[in-house]
């Protein structure tokens, strides 16, 4: 590999890089939060932002109601009025800029306000808000919720959207927590005996035992339960920040899947069942066409004997 081809690769890598954290910043990152500016990627972030060239993304869309690409623009914020006169300060370049993001779809618009201070790139303004994004989100697999999920989940995304985030973790946790009691309760009403000491076991220890009767997602993504709890006892915020818009739509597959999984065999059951009926009515039918047997008594034995 040349020294060319090199600068180049690093290159890609460090713009790919800046390009995520600008995405991290208007989709994850709730009302004034932000990023330190007072570096290379820093102000390469700041720059991707101001000209808009972060790319398409992906983002629940509130007006097709389902994951669709975004494209964005940048978005002029008029700096004008009375006193900008040089040498004023209102007159320098402005620290406040927009971006707007459309859906690909339904022609949605999203739109982000940044304000620059100092060193600092900070969120001011969003449209929808992440809460309105989230709950739409969450409308979408509603049908399908337990009442008391529906309303922890809609506390979670409530906490997370006013950036007390370890608290929203305690809902996140009863979410998870009540998927497994379920699966146990499953077990039962199919006729599998309870676990022994279920109530005493550790949640891994659960989660394998019930490894037939969870989503794949849950058995797969066990340690969810384990960062969950972390966020609650051990986190700082910004990092349970960070980590809830993940959590969040793992559960959400989660529960997506559950609910999938009921279906299933509610589906298969039903199957059966008109499969079986199908087969009692097959074999009724064919009894009743076999031919009739003849008794040696019957007016055509007798006449056979008679010639």
């Amino acid at each position: 590999m040349t020294k060319d081809t090199d600068h180049e690769a690093l290159h890609r890598e460090i713009n790919a890089k800046a390009a995520f954290a600008a995405k991290n910043l208007l989709l994850v990152k709730g009302l004034y939060d932000g990023i330190e500016i007072n570096d290379d990627m820093g102000r390469l972030v700041e720059a991707k932002l101001r000209a808009a060239s972060v790319g398409t993304f992906d983002c629940y869309c509130i007006g097709c109601k389902k994951e669709t690409p975004f494209i964005i623009s940048a978005m002029p914020v008029v700096h004008s009025g009375g006193g900008l006169r040089g040498g004023n300060a209102l007159a320098q370049p402005p620290s406040v800029f927009a971006v707007r993001s459309v859906c690909q779809r339904d022609l949605k618009t999203y739109i982000y306000v940044f304000e620059k201070s100092k060193d600092r790139l900070t969120k001011i303004g969003q449209t929808p808000s992440v809460a309105d994004i989230s709950f739409g989100e969450l409308n979408g697999i509603e049908g399908t919720l337990d009442s008391l999920d529906r309303k922890e989940l809609g506390k979670a995304i409530g906490l997370f959207a006013h950036d007390a985030a370890s608290g929203a973790f305690v809902y996140l946790r009863r979410v998870f927590e009540r998927m497994i009691r379920r699966a146990h309760d499953r077990r039962i009403e199919g006729g599998t005996p309870a676990i022994e000491d279920f109530d005493r076991m550790r949640v891994d220890e659960k989660i394998k035992a019930l490894s037939a009767e969870l989503p794949d997602r849950v058995v797969k993504n066990s340690a969810v339960f384990s960062v969950l709890s972390a966020g609650i006892h051990e986190l700082a915020d910004e990092e349970c920040l960070t980590l809830f818009p993940v959590l969040k739509a793992v559960i959400f597959q989660m529960l997506e899947e559950e609910e999938h999984k009921r279906r299933k065999k509610i589906v298969e059951r039903e199957t059966d069942a008109a499969f079986q009926a199908l087969l009692s009515k097959s074999s009724n039918t064919a009894a009743r066409e076999l031919p009739a047997t003849k008794s040696p008594d019957s007016k055509e034995g007798a006449c056979r004997e008679g010639i």
